[in-house]
Order: C-alpha cells, then sequence, then structure tokens
C-alpha cells in the first residue's frame, strides 16, 4: 500500500527542497483511489530535479505518459481521458534518473477504479458519521459497496497554500461505513446506484468552519463586504509582536526565570487570569532529522498555542482534551530545537494539568524513541490584555489553503457543500461571501464545477430572523450557474443542530446530480414562487415549477406563514391552499403587503410539492435585513 506518514493540524506541509529529492506523490494518489472518468486524468508528484517520470495505469490501452522534473524537482502528467472501469487496476510511477548514480525508484498504488469522483465539504453536518446517526446500525451492516470509496482528508488549517493533505482511500464496507460521513456516503451510494459505475468522494470538511476559512485572501480582499473578516484577523493575536519575538529561536531569553512544569499558575507563583509564555530549549538529534515529530503536553487549563522553531503546530481552548500536536517532518533538523507555548486562563485555575507521563516529544513512527518534557522552562508573564486566539478553522483562507488547494488539480466532476450555520449573525456579508468561495474553488480546477449545497436545517439558535436571513443568503448562490440547494426544512431537529436524519440530505443531493449533471429524468427541486399579489385582505402566492401541485406532508393546512402591512410587523397568517396557490389572511393585517415563510430559525414545514420535496423560505419583501452592516 502505497501512504503518507505526516499527520498535521497545522503548521507547514509545505514540501521543503530535500523532501522532494525521492519520488513521491500526495496523499490523494494512494491505494483504492477512483479516478474520473471522461476527462484527462492530471497526476503530479515529486522527484530528484532532471528525472524522467513515466505515469501508466495497467491494463488500460493509451493510459501512460511522461514527464521530466523541473528544476523545483516537481512533475505533472495528464493521462487521456478514460471510460469508467470497475476492474481494479495499477498505477505504477517510476524513474530514469538523469544521472547513474542515482537508482531507480518505483511507486504502486493499487485497487485503482475510474469512474465519477466528487468533493464533499463544510462543516459538522457534512462531517457527521454514519456512527453518529440513529440509524447506522442498519445501514453500516449492509453498506457493502465495493465501487464507492472514500478520501478523508485530515483537518488541516494551515497560513499558505500546501502542497499535500493526509489522507487515504477507503472501500465503503460494513467495517468501514461507521466512519465515513453520512451526508458524502448517501451521496454516493444513490450516485452509484443510479450510473453504475465507481464513485469516489474527498470528504474534506471541518465542524466550525466558517465559509471565509475555506476562501481565498485575495477574494476575501478584493470585496468590500469581506476586507473587515482580514482586518479583524490582520489585528489579532498573530500581530502581536510579543508571538513574532518569543516564538523565534533567536530571542534572546537568557533574562527570563525559571519554572518547574507541570504545575499550574498560582504554585509558580502567579495569582492571575491571563497568559504566561514557556519556552524550552533542547538538541534535535541526528536520527531525527526529517522525520514528522509528535509533541504530547497532557491537559492544559484554559488554553494554549504551541509553536516548534517559531512555527505554529497547534492549539486548543479545551482543558480537557491532551495536547498532542505534530511538527511535520520537513522542518525537523538536528541540531537547536524550541518548543514555545504560551498558556492563557481566562477564570480560576490556569497551567500545566500533566500527567508527567503524557508530556514528551519524539518521532510519531517510534514511540519508544521519546523525551520527556518535564522539568525546568523559562517562563515571562504577558503583559498584553488578555484576547481569545481565532480558532484554526475560522482562521480566513487557512482551510482553503490545508484542505482544498493541496487537491487541486485532482480530477472531479463536482462539490456538495453542507455549512452555513457557524457564520449565521452574518448573513448580509455572507450573501457576497459564499458565491465568492464557490468562485475561488472553480477558478482553481479552471472549472464550471457543478456545485450543490445544503440550507441550513431548523434549530433553535435563539436568534430567528438572523437564521432566516442565513438561508436566504445561501439561496442567493443560486444565481451562480451550475448551483443547486437541498432544502432541510421538514427533517430538522429544533433541539439537536446535527439532525439525524442524513439520509433525505443525501439523496437530495443525488436527485440534484442526476437531474443537472448526468441528464436523469427526475425531479430535483420543489416549486418555488412565481408572483404575489394582495387581493383586499387576501394575500395570494402563486407558484411554479415541475413539482406541482402543492400539498403538505401530513394533510393539516400549511403552517409558519405570516402577513404584514405597511407598518412592516408581521403576524400569523391563516392559510387556504386552493388549486395550487396560497391564500393569506390575518385579522391583524387589513391590507397586506408582504409575506414570509417559515421566517424563522426553528420552523418545521408541512409544505411540499407533489414530488415530496419541500418548499424553500421565502419572503416577498425586500426590506433590509436585521444583519445589513454585520461584518
Amino acid at each position: 500500500m502505497h501512504s503518507r506518514h505526516a499527520v498535521v493540524i497545522c503548521g507547514s506541509l509545505l514540501l521543503a527542497p530535500s523532501a522532494l529529492a525521492e519520488l513521491g506523490v500526495p496523499s490523494i494518489f494512494t491505494d483504492h483511489m477512483v479516478l474520473q472518468q471522461g476527462k484527462e486524468t492530471p497526476i503530479w508528484g515529486w522527484a530528484e530535479p532532471g528525472t524522467h517520470v513515466q505515469v501508466k495505469l495497467d491494463g488500460v490501452d493509451g493510459a501512460a505518459a511522461r514527464v521530466r522534473t523541473g528544476a523545483d524537482g516537481r512533475w505533472t502528467v495528464q493521462l487521456p481521458a478514460m471510460e469508467a472501469s470497475s476492474t481494479p487496476r495499477d498505477l505504477v510511477i517510476r524513474t530514469r534518473p538523469a544521472s547513474e548514480n542515482i537508482a531507480s525508484e518505483r511507486i504502486v498504488v493499487n485497487d485503482v477504479l475510474v469512474g465519477e469522483v466528487w468533493i464533499c465539504s463544510g462543516q459538522s453536518n457534512m462531517e457527521w458519521t454514519l456512527e453518529w446517526c440513529g440509524q447506522s446500525d442498519i445501514d453500516t451492516s449492509t453498506a457493502d459497496h465495493e465501487l464507492l470509496r472514500m478520501f478523508t482528508a485530515r483537518k488541516t488549517s494551515m497560513p499558505d497554500p500546501q502542497g499535500d493533505v493526509v489522507g487515504d482511500w477507503v472501500v465503503c464496507g460494513p467495517e468501514t461505513a461507521p466512519g465515513l460521513s453520512a451526508v458524502a456516503y448517501y451521496f454516493g451510494r444513490e450516485l452509484q446506484r443510479a450510473l453504475d459505475v465507481p464513485v469516489g468522494l474527498i470528504h474534506t470538511s471541518w465542524g466550525g468552519s466558517t465559509a471565509e476559512a475555506w476562501t481565498t485572501r485575495s477574494s476575501l480582499d478584493s470585496m468590500e463586504e469581506t476586507r473587515p473578516i482580514l482586518e479583524r484577523f490582520d489585528a489579532g493575536d498573530d500581530a502581536d509582536p510579543d508571538t513574532r519575538q518569543f516564538t523565534s529561536i533567536t530571542f534572546d531569553d537568557t533574562h527570563w526565570p525559571t519554572t518547574v512544569i507541570p504545575s499550574m499558575f498560582h504554585e509558580q507563583g502567579h495569582d492571575i487570569d491571563g497568559s504566561i509564555w514557556y519556552r524550552h530549549h533542547f538538541d534535535v538529534p541526528k536520527a531525527w532529522d526529517g522525520r514528522a515529530l509528535e509533541v504530547q503536553l497532557g491537559s492544559i487549563d484554559d488554553a494554549d498555542r504551541t509553536w516548534f522553531n517559531g512555527l505554529l503546530i497547534g492549539q486548543s481552548g479545551r482543558t480537557e482534551i491532551d495536547r498532542r500536536y505534530i511538527v511535520p517532518g520537513s522542518v525537523v533538523r538536528s541540531g537547536p530545537g524550541l518548543l514555545t507555548i504560551r498558556v492563557t486562563d481566562y477564570e480560576d485555575a490556569g497551567g500545566f494539568r500533566g500527567p508527567v507521563s503524557r508530556m514528551r516529544i519524539g518521532p510519531i513512527d517510534s514511540p519508544g524513541d521519546r523525551r520527556m518534557l518535564t522539568g525546568s522552562w523559562l517562563t515571562k508573564v504577558s503583559d498584553r490584555t488578555l484576547v481569545r486566539p481565532m480558532n484554526m478553522n475560522h482562521r480566513p483562507e487557512h482551510l482553503y489553503n490545508g484542505m482544498i488547494h493541496p487537491l487541486v488539480p485532482y480530477g472531479v466532476r463536482g462539490v456538495i457543500w453542507y455549512q452555513g450555520e457557524s457564520n449565521v449573525g452574518r448573513a448580509d456579508q455572507y450573501s457576497t461571501l459564499f458565491p465568492a468561495m464557490i468562485r475561488d474553488w472553480r477558478a482553481a480546477w479552471k472549472a464550471e464545477l457543478p456545485f450543490f449545497f445544503v440550507q441550513i436545517a431548523p434549530y433553535d439558535y435563539g436568534r430567528p430572523l438572523e437564521c432566516a436571513e442565513l438561508r436566504e443568503a445561501q439561496a442567493d448562490a443560486l444565481k451562480l450557474p451550475a448551483t443547486g440547494m437541498v432544502v432541510t426544512m421538514d427533517i430538522g431537529d429544533p433541539d439537536d443542530i446535527h439532525p439525524l436524519a442524513k439520509e433525505p440530505v443525501g439523496r437530495r443531493l443525488a436527485l440534484l446530480a442526476r437531474r443537472d449533471v448526468y441528464g436523469h429524468d427526475v425531479i430535483a427541486r420543489a416549486p418555488t414562487l412565481l408572483r404575489a399579489e394582495a387581493k383586499g385582505s387576501v394575500f395570494v402566492l402563486e407558484f411554479q415549477g415541475a413539482c406541482m401541485p402543492l400539498k403538505t406532508a401530513d394533510d393539516a393546512a400549511p403552517v409558519h406563514f405570516e402577513l404584514a402591512g405597511d407598518d412592516r410587523v408581521f403576524h400569523p397568517a391563516g392559510v387556504v391552499l386552493k388549486e395550487g396557490r396560497i391564500h393569506l389572511e390575518s385579522d391583524k393585517v387589513a391590507a397586506p403587503v408582504a409575506a414570509r415563510y417559515a421566517w424563522d430559525d426553528d420552523a418545521e414545514t408541512n409544505l411540499i410539492g407533489d414530488c415530496g420535496l419541500p418548499l424553500a423560505p421565502f419572503r416577498t419583501d425586500s426590506w433590509p435585513r436585521v444583519t445589513t452592516g454585520r461584518r
């Protein structure tokens, strides 16, 4: 099996020149991978500069290419477009060195199929696994799908574009299915059944992430609405001059006092809520050269940020989690080493809780070769104002750099996306931000990739108008070509932001793909509002779409309609469904001028089209949003 060995949360995976000397490919090229049918297939990697590289998919006529590496050791080939194939084949990559003194190298990626490949991204509702869903016992026991494979990217937050992201492909089966993204699985299962070809899913999501974390800095900086995101980040913790100084290996810390860790702030003589810096110098042995290191720090109260030789390798704000951070091998060199930790306590006791047995550093691939990190450390109390650092999954561009850029230009058909919860409260900005992110990804792949997304489900956020506006902002992205939106107003859970009904979400996404991408004769969208008209005290709504006529899922009257007059105050409306039209009336609104439907955070709706798909929330007015101006 071909596999990669770096495991990274944050820091840098930019491949150093020395790392390019031997033949290698990114983690996306591993056993059980699926290549996109019907398109030229890019394969890329690195080797000794000037080396001839040959790439061939065994058993496929013409599926071979040659190239010579450039001065930087990088290479890319394009295999010709191939037909779908469920026959497992080997992808063989070999070198013919420029010098006779250098041995030839060979990488074999086993069990490669050709079919349809989709990116599956977003935040926790995309990350949510089958194991976490209520019906997982049934689904995973029968989830024996040899032709369905999933690559799951390691959560990776990076300040610069990366050349690789850790992950591997797995074949979907009863043993592997519990750990797979549920939405992605159901989407892929439906596609595989409908198309009868292999389906590969590239799952790259991070719970709690914001859309700006998946968007390039250049896009954010180009728009007035999103520029404040960068200004807020740039003025934050990383701009602190103490951070730049105290994390540098060249900083003169000879005047700093020492303390022994693990210990709490008060045991060190500091009865404070605030931050304390710690520095620990050590020698990196020759045997560790170029090897990824694991740094174990035990439990820290409340929050920490940790650097290795000036490189941020991790952070956490949860006391109950043992810190385990990875230093990428590309930055590990024998000689002087420095660990810098800033511990921040927001209330009560703060500091290192240990235990001693879980405070070590050493190669990740050699647990027996570890050094203890307990004992004497240099220390300094920070005099800076207490500021909570921006979460790794909120940092603008960082997730794009770490979890999307490394995948480009892998051959894919399109994208499915489930995100938005973390941007509730900034809906007006999201109307600009989300389409910009979609354009970013399409620009990276140099193609108008189909982009299908999920509107956030009903949940009691405690901010009804802000949540409704976020759903409207999501729908604004439908103005872009080759987009589609799945509505979930009928399958949410007001008490759980992670509704367990993931199967309908995946199935509805698959309907969009089947209709818009593969030309299948299926209905993928519910009716939409065509026109609205006031007739005295009655407000009439007319709809259009292939899924007519309207009906309710429970045969009761439609719910969650409101009316307002010129005073812009909305009141619940009585609803009559007659001949495909909605008639609204309220005894508190004599002359209605506007109607809204499901304009709330946790509205569970029953209005559906004849095909069973729910209508999306809407409003007939264009009055200013409550989130207007929030940046």
